[in-house]
């Protein structure tokens, strides 16, 4: 796959999932099988609003040449969907939440995490 169908996919999942949880948080919240709350809303618009920033940011490198700063953006990926890959799976072992609430979450981290680690580690890549 090309680099730049990574960041459209990596730019696609972050805006949907960003706009869900900004504009529809209840929504959002009952997806994830948790009830939905004040508090609840608020975290998660803050959520998408985070979501939506790295959407844009993935777009707009999509067709950049590979370069330091390009790294750190596939750094940025990595990170944000590893820790949170961590941070559902946490959540899911303490009894937070389901396992069926994250299911989906967990593919979209997958997707990128991976796809950010191929493209970091990729053979003639620097």
């Amino acid at each position: 796959m090309k680099r730049s169908y990574y960041f459209w996919v990596a730019a696609i999942l972050a805006l949907a999932f960003g706009l869900l949880m900004f504009f529809a948080p209840g929504f959002a919240a009952t997806q994830f099988q948790l009830a939905g709350s004040p508090a609840t809303a608020t975290i998660f618009r803050v959520l998408g609003a985070v979501m939506l920033g790295v959407a844009l940011l993935n777009f707009l490198v999509r067709t950049h040449t590979m370069s330091e700063t390009l790294r750190a953006v596939l750094w940025a990926n990595v990170a944000i969907h590893g820790i949170g890959l961590v941070g559902d799976l946490w959540s899911v072992q303490l009894g937070d939440i389901p396992f069926g609430g994250v299911a989906v979450g967990l593919v979209a981290h997958l997707i990128v995490l991976l796809g950010g680690a191929y493209y970091l580690w990729k053979p003639g890549a620097r």
